[in-house]
C-alpha cells in the first residue's frame, strides 16, 4: 500500500482506488443486509483499519476519491462513511466549531471547489440528465416539468431496486447534489448573484 500511494507522483493512486472500490462492492451485499459471519466480520474490521491508516497517513487520498467511495458503500455503514468524510488535507487548518462569532460563509475555503479525482457528472450524463440540470439552473423556465419529474427520475427500476436494497439511485443523487454545489461555487467565484434554482432542486430530492 505505501508503495502505491507514495511512489511516482501519485501515479499509483488510481490503482489503489480501484482496489478499494472492488473491496467495497464485494462487501456491499453482506454489509447491506448486516450478514456479518466470522469471515466477513474480520474483513470488515480489516477494512476499517485500512481506512484509519489512510485517514492518518494519506488523508488527501480519501479527500480526492471520497465521491467514488461513498457511491459504493451502503448507507448503513455509518462508520466507514464518517472515516472517509472526516478526511481533510494535512496543510489545511480547520476552524474550531466553538469559535465565537464563527461565520462559515466568510471562510476563504467556502468558495473553493473540492479537489475530486472522480468525474462528478458522469452518472448525470449516463442518465441523460446533465443537460436538463444545466438548462434549469441557467433559465428556470416557467412551466418547466424538471422539478416535478425529478423524484421519478431518481428511482431505480424494480429489478435493480431489489438488488440494491433501496428504491433510489444513490450514485445519481450523490452526483446531482455535488454537481449543483460545484455550480454554486463557480457562481460565487464569478461574483454572479446566486439564484434559488440550486436550492429548489435540493428541496425536491427524496427524503426517504
Amino acid at each position: 500500500m505505501p508503495k502505491l500511494l507514495t511512489g511516482n507522483g501519485q501515479k499509483g493512486w488510481p490503482y489503489f482506488q480501484r482496489l478499494l472500490v472492488d473491496l467495497f462492492q464485494f462487501m456491499e451485499l453482506f454489509l447491506r443486509n448486516a450478514e456479518l459471519g466470522e469471515p466477513v466480520h474480520f474483513l470488515h474490521e480489516g477494512t476499517l483499519k485500512v481506512l484509519l491508516v489512510l485517514l492518518h497517513d494519506f488523508p488527501e487520498f480519501l479527500c480526492d476519491y471520497h465521491f467514488s467511495f461513498c457511491d459504493v458503500i451502503p448507507p448503513s455503514c455509518i462508520q466507514m462513511h464518517k472515516i472517509i468524510l472526516t478526511a481533510f488535507p494535512r496543510n489545511m487548518r480547520l476552524p474550531h466549531p466553538s469559535t465565537p462569532n464563527l461565520k462559515i460563509d466568510l471562510l476563504a475555503e467556502i468558495s473553493q471547489s473540492p479537489w475530486i479525482l472522480s468525474e462528478v457528472g458522469a452518472v448525470l450524463k449516463a442518465k441523460q440528465m446533465k443537460n436538463d440540470v444545466d438548462e434549469y439552473l441557467k433559465t428556470r423556465q416557467q412551466g418547466s416539468s424538471f422539478l416535478s419529474e425529478l423524484k421519478q427520475k431518481l428511482l431505480l427500476p424494480p429489478s435493480e431496486a431489489a438488488r440494491a436494497g433501496t428504491r433510489y439511485n444513490v450514485p445519481l443523487i450523490n452526483s446531482l447534489v455535488l454537481y449543483i454545489g460545484m455550480q454554486a461555487i463557480q457562481q460565487l467565484q464569478a461574483r454572479t448573484p446566486l439564484t434559488p434554482n440550486q436550492w429548489q432542486v435540493v428541496c425536491h430530492l427524496p427524503c426517504s
